[in-house]
């Protein structure tokens, strides 16, 4: 069995494991099916049948033929005489995968009466998964959450304000995290790590094929003839396999290209949409030297020597853990005249109907410290101080992530630049042809320019 196969149906049994024995899903509920499940978590069918079994032997669930998998009547639901820190967790996620173990492994260390038990929901699904929660009785504590998620949330009474508990805290982090996590002048959740969107590369295959490294102060003409001179065909059977560049089809991806070219989505300027366009249909399908991919064949193609350069974060880059053979370096981002780039993050919440409100802020205070915060930078995810990231990061690679100076000046959050979630998908929709290569940059951007232009409002009669 494949380690990657082991750990997702491993990490769906814990995640269905804890909705069971926490009451979540009660005793003769119906699991939702397979196939359900399998788009739900984003696994395999294969995955979620092991995972089933698995339950299945441990005398939790039973299946009946033709009917589903439901929760077995003799289940107890675990009623504990400790107290108990709930935390509500995204899936899937790499933070909450490599760093949220050590934060709950430093706080149970300090608070040995108290128990932390997780429910983890996927991303699409969580805040709706939050208010089931509250329903049926299981009040959480702590949400864990990324910025995107954060500005879906419709209710921020819910939930505490940090800026007076957390004042110390919250005065050593970086100034522009904040900005993602701030509601009517009101911190409503503390940034535990983030990163930008960077352009990450593999030295061996640059040194394999004997091209110098990307350098700071290089441009866009030196990185397309370096993408050329990585893109080949390695076996000889016509078919390129070897790419020089990876370029998602996502949006919170090439959007940094289109912020590099000037491109702003509120106010949108023709020219620079259209240089955008034309630098990205140029690269994959003149050129051909950018392989343009979903996400899953964007990080598997890294992690198999077969793409150079990637547009990804260090979240996702230290995420791969041993699955990547080399270790990556950084690059300058060289697509435009602007240094700009999106912002990512990751934040703890306190709901504010917790009945455990003191312990959930120690437990923000905890993944805070720095400690904690310096054994997240060990783990090559950033931490959210900048003096833990200036004592175990190379300044090149800091400068090239655009933090070096330590306020963040040209890192936005995706909101900030496109704020409407119902227009991004639109805009997804609209760009299908385009990134098929059956639909010329002239004709995309046209189309979006007119999607993008304001929107005259219909006077009611």
């Amino acid at each position: 069995m494949r380690k990657k196969d082991q750990y997702c149906y491993s990490s769906l049994t814990d995640i269905l494991r804890e909705q069971i024995l926490s009451g979540f899903i009660k005793k003769d509920e119906f699991l939702m099916s397979e196939n359900e499940l399998s788009k739900y978590y984003e696994l395999s069918r294969s995955s979620v049948r092991k995972s089933l079994d698995l339950l299945l032997k441990e005398g939790l669930v039973v299946k009946k033929a033709g009917l589903g998998t439901f929760v077995s009547p003799n289940v107890t639901v675990r009623k504990s005489k400790r107290k108990v820190l709930r935390i509500l967790t995204i899936t899937p996620s790499y933070f909450v995968d490599h760093c949220l173990p050590f934060i709950c492994e430093t706080f149970e260390q300090q608070h040995l009466d108290v128990d932390i038990k997780l429910l983890s929901f996927p991303i699409a699904q969580f805040w709706e998964s939050l208010h089931k929660c509250i329903e049926m009785g299981i009040q959480p504590d702590i949400c864990i959450i990324t910025d995107t998620i954060f500005q879906e949330l419709k209710s921020m009474d819910d939930f505490v304000s940090l800026e007076r508990i957390m004042n110390d805290e919250l005065n050593r982090m970086y100034p522009k995290l904040l900005d993602g996590f701030r509601k009517d002048g009101s911190v409503k959740a503390i940034p535990v790590t983030f990163s930008g969107i960077c352009l990450a590369y593999n030295p061996r295959m640059f040194d394999k094929y004997n091209i110098e490294a990307p350098r700071h102060g290089w441009d866009k003409e030196a990185f397309i003839e370096t993408a050329g001179r990585l893109t080949f065909d390695t076996n000889d059977d016509g078919i390129i396999d070897n790419y020089g560049f990876s370029l998602p089809s996502t949006l919170n991806r090439w959007n940094v290209i289109a912020m590099q070219h000037g491109f702003d989505f509120h106010k949108p300027n023709k020219k620079a949409l259209l240089d955008t366009l034309t630098f990205m249909h140029d690269m994959i399908y003149r050129k051909r030297s950018a392989l343009v991919s979903h996400m899953q064949l964007h990080r598997v193609a890294f992690q198999s020597e077969q793409v150079a350069m990637m547009l990804t974060t260090t979240i996702e880059l230290a995420g791969f853990g041993d699955k990547l053979p080399f270790e990556p370096k950084f690059a300058p981002m060289p697509f435009g005249d602007s240094p700009n780039t999106l912002l990512i993050a990751n934040a703890l919440m306190v709901h504010s109907a917790s009945t455990e409100r003191e312990l959930a802020i120690q437990f923000l205070q905890t993944a805070c410290h720095p400690v904690v915060q310096a054994k997240i930078g060990e783990s090559r995810f950033l931490s959210v101080l900048h003096e833990i990231n200036q004592q175990l990061w190379d300044p090149l690679d800091l400068a090239s992530l655009h933090i070096s100076d330590g306020q963040l000046h040209d890192a936005f959050y995706q909101h900030e630049t496109i704020s409407d979630t119902q227009l991004m998908q639109e805009v997804n929709n609209e760009m299908m042809l385009y990134w098929e290569g059956m639909e010329s940059a002239e004709q995309c951007a046209k189309r979006l320019q007119k999607l993008l232009s304001p929107r005259k409002k219909v006077a009611s009669r």
